[in-house]
């Protein structure tokens, strides 16, 4: 059986220039196959020409996800992936994940 690349990860410094890599994306209507915040990090899944799977986000901070890396991982938010409901994100109220 040959391997098969799932889909590869970019993750930008911070919140702030993730941002910015969203908006310029939407602008040039690249569609966003899935907005999600996982537990570590807040992502967008989009893919290249050849259909290559993309996921561009950024890590949340790791005192948020340090202390149960399991359940941060497990985490999903699913978001709206259109229109400017797409490129909101929160940072007040986020699960933070501590072992039991």
């Amino acid at each position: 059986m040959i391997g098969r690349l799932n889909h590869v990860a970019i993750a930008w410094p911070d919140r702030e220039s993730w941002l910015k890599q969203l908006e310029f994306l939407q602008a040039r209507g690249i569609p966003f196959h899935r907005r999600i915040n996982h537990g570590m990090t807040h992502s967008v899944y989009i893919s290249d020409p050849d259909g290559h799977g993309i996921e561009v986000l950024y890590e949340l901070p790791r005192d948020v996800w340090e202390h149960d890396i399991d359940a941060a991982q497990n985490y999903a938010e699913i978001l709206p992936t259109e229109g400017a409901a797409a490129l909101e994100d929160r940072t007040e109220g986020l699960p933070v994940f501590k072992a039991r």
